[in-house]
């Protein structure tokens, strides 16, 4: 999405007026609120539709299997590691990544999005504001493991510029402030959509719908695997008993 970057003068004009640029740009910022909502809707069902059908046979398995690591710990005279449990848990959306980096890694990176975006860096109230909703977000992918969320938060200058932009609320509502308002409420609504395209499941929404055209109900079959991995690992913890 380019649509800050489409202020394009008509060949041998000036300048855009301020006036009918805010008003491009809120048409623009109407379009890409609505977008941003039905998106958030249509997530949130199916998020709850996977947390019916799959999650609670995730989170049965992740038990079963910690219960394993402490039952091989036990016979080989040995302690559980610390967050051991974590390591061996499963991928709940069935996507991560083959290299996403260690719990020291994503310290490390969240600590780089931190010191960029940090309210104590912010020039004013207004800028502080901003700062503590992208590293509230940046928390959010910290608590959740999301890399890319954190790698976004990172690269997006566009965000970066945003965050920096000092607060105008002192000076008059004229055209040209309205616009600066507006380009800034397009960029965060911009990142928000942005944001919850990369999220892992929502990647794994958009392959379920393509398996559901295709007549195929590809959480049920999610379910019935782990349903399977299960009833393996139950008998793998009985023998260790």
């Amino acid at each position: 999405m380019n649509s800050l970057h489409l202020q394009t003068s008509p060949s041998g004009a000036g300048a855009p007026d301020p006036a009918a640029e805010a008003e491009r740009v809120a048409a623009l910022l109407d379009e890409r609120r609505a977008e941003l909502s039905a998106l958030q809707e249509e997530f949130r069902i199916f998020k709850e539709r996977y947390a019916r059908t799959v999650g609670g046979r995730l989170a049965e398995l992740a038990e079963v299997e910690a219960e394993i690591r402490r039952a091989e710990a036990r016979l080989d005279g040995l302690e559980e590691a610390d967050g051991g449990a974590d390591e061996g848990a499963p991928d709940f959306y069935g996507t991560a990544p083959s290299a996403a980096p260690g719990k020291s890694g994503l310290r490390k990176l969240f600590w780089s999005v931190a010191r960029m975006f940090h309210p104590d860096h912010a020039s004013d109230e207004e800028e502080a504001r901003r700062r503590h909703a992208i590293m509230a977000e940046a928390s959010r992918a910290y608590r959740d493991g999301d890399v890319e969320s954190l790698s976004t938060l990172l690269d997006d200058e566009q965000l970066q510029s945003y965050c920096a932009t000092s607060a105008r609320e002192d000076e008059p509502e004229d055209a040209a402030a309205r616009l600066l308002h507006l380009k800034e409420e397009l960029i965060t609504i911009e990142f928000g959509i942005k944001r919850l395209r990369q999220d892992r499941l929502y990647r794994l929404m958009l392959k379920t719908a393509d398996e559901s055209r295709a007549g195929r109900d590809a959480l049920a079959q999610m379910a019935e695997s782990v349903t399977r991995k299960i009833a393996k690992a139950r008998n793998r913890l009985a023998h260790l008993s």
